[in-house]
């Protein structure tokens, strides 16, 4: 009897099949999980835009309903008040209509509120002002999608 050394060749295609599975499998998940961080990523910008409204708004003490409600984000990183990567998200500069602006609104229920909302890729996100100021479960700083 003659002794083997090695692997046969289905053997080897076996462990490169299985291989090929386990990477497949998980380049799926990661590319998830950066689509997700990323989502994650572009909601924390948002959020900063927002703040950044409100503190322009507070330096400049801008009255509600007195001039125009409304603030670019351009003219928010040109004053400093917000800083991210542009060329990441481009959407939040420009969109189909010119310049993507923060909205300054008055709550309907409590004229002492007031709620900064902004759209992006035909979507509005707030600091969710109106339904959460003054309630103590929640801060005004979270981002509402509507």
């Amino acid at each position: 009897m003659k002794r083997k050394n090695g692997f046969t060749l289905i053997e080897l295609l076996a462990v490169i099949v299985i291989l090929g599975i386990l990477i497949s499998i998980s380049t799926v998940a990661v590319n998830s999980l950066r689509k997700k961080q990323d989502e994650e990523n572009k909601k924390n910008v948002i959020s900063s835009i927002l703040t950044g409204a409100k503190q322009y708004n507070a330096d400049n003490r801008i009255p509600l309903n007195e001039g125009n409600n409304n603030v670019s984000v351009k003219k928010l990183i040109e004053g400093n008040y917000v800083d991210f990567d542009q060329n990441k998200y481009p959407e939040l500069l420009q969109d189909g209509d010119g310049d993507v602006v923060v909205t300054k609104t008055q709550c309907e229920d409590d004229s002492l509120k007031i709620k900064y909302s902004i759209i992006v890729d035909e979507k509005t996100y707030n600091d969710c002002g109106c339904e959460t100021q003054g309630d103590g479960n929640t801060t005004s700083d979270e981002i509402c999608e509507e």
